[in-house]
């Protein structure tokens, strides 16, 4: 069933997978942004008055995350290292979870999600002195969007 009112921003996290199977939620994320835009493109002429007139262009969706490193985390950095290094095209889904079902976390049917196919265009990795180690990805849109209720 649908989340009802304020969702809890821990509820949504980021999915990915590389062999055209069903993304899997990444590990220990801690934060999350999507970033969707479409360009304009400058259509001004005498006859607007003095008015900038404009029309949609290239539409644009980046998702960046941050996350603890670990070792032993089955889809986790190491993993967006790899495909980042031989430019492996990502599945990406960022889904509404429920963190407490039972047996194992799942999505939530009826919360908005949004799939896409992305490549990599940053990966940081940060560790700092008495400092948890954490890693910053951002992956960018290269196909189109579907933005669609979990069933």
């Amino acid at each position: 069933m649908a989340t009802t009112g304020i969702i809890n921003g821990s509820q949504y996290t980021v999915m990915f997978d590389t062999d055209g199977g069903s993304p899997v939620v990444a590990d220990n994320v801690t934060d999350l942004s999507v970033s969707i835009s479409t360009d304009t493109r400058d259509t001004t002429t005498k006859n607007n008055g003095g008015y900038r007139a404009i029309l949609p262009g290239l539409k644009s969706l980046s998702v960046n995350f941050t996350a603890y490193y670990a070792n032993d985390a089955t889809n986790g950095f190491d993993e967006l290292m790899a495909d980042f290094l031989t430019g492996t095209k990502q599945s990406v889904k960022i889904a509404s979870i429920d963190w407490d079902a039972s047996p194992s976390p799942t999505e939530v049917v009826g919360d908005m999600e949004i799939v896409f196919d992305a490549y990599i265009t940053s990966l940081e990795l940060s560790a700092g002195t008495e400092d948890n180690t954490s890693y910053t990805c951002t992956l960018e849109c290269v196909s189109a969007i579907t933005y669609q209720a979990h069933t």
